[in-house]
């Protein structure tokens, strides 16, 4: 297996800073820039297949690369980003206003749950199960994802406690690469790689 996971390019609800989860924004103006970039930096690379979450965001990313290399996208609903529950569509000012407990949580230095939200252990299966889907095979897949889930699989490759999140940056467009090696491990080769954005770099990531 050889992985390019990318994050996808900045959203409209990335520009307005509020946390999306599964809420169905598109590429800003900026993030289409990203999108291009990165699929031009994409065409030096032998590529099988490009796979995506089907959230637009990640789609209209996905669409760029694809068009790019001359592969169709295949829809991959395990890419989705973690959906958040009641606070999507909110920012981080109105989500303390609205819902103390979480400011609590915070303060006391927990990560909060989220009321609706769908629940680390179910995020973790559904990730899960696309890296073992394709860890032995030999094909070069680009998967559009999200920042939740490109850190969720850093997470995996390393062997890391899921509990210590932060960990990861994942910029937009940003390109994380995973391979397995002749032992059949699985090793992180780089991460967050935007070497391609050179003046387009966008770091927050609220999904």
């Amino acid at each position: 297996m050889h992985l390019y996971l990318v994050r996808h390019g900045q959203s409209e609800g990335n520009a307005r800073g509020v946390l999306q989860g599964r809420l169905d924004f598109g590429l800003s103006e900026l993030g289409r820039r990203q999108a291009e970039a990165t699929a031009a930096r994409l065409l030096s690379e032998r590529v099988d297949r490009v796979v995506s979450s089907p959230l637009l965001r990640a789609a209209q990313t996905a669409e760029a690369i694809s068009a790019a290399l001359g592969l169709p996208v295949e829809p991959e609903p395990a890419l989705q980003e973690y959906d958040v529950g009641d606070v999507s569509g909110l920012t981080g000012p109105e989500i303390r206003e609205r819902f103390p407990e979480v400011r609590a949580a915070y303060a006391r230095g927990e990560r909060p749950r989220f009321p609706g939200e769908e629940g680390r252990d179910v995020f973790n299966a559904r990730v899960t199960s696309f890296l073992a889907r394709h860890r032995d095979g030999d094909e070069t897949i680009v998967a559009i994802a999200h920042g939740g889930v490109v850190s969720e699989l850093c997470y995996l490759v390393l062997g890391v406690d899921g509990g210590r999140r932060g960990l990861f940056e994942v910029a937009n467009c940003s390109i994380t690469e995973v391979r397995r090696d002749r032992a059949g491990r699985l090793v992180l080769q780089r991460h967050n790689d935007v070497c391609h954005l050179d003046g387009l770099i966008t770091r927050t990531d609220r999904g």
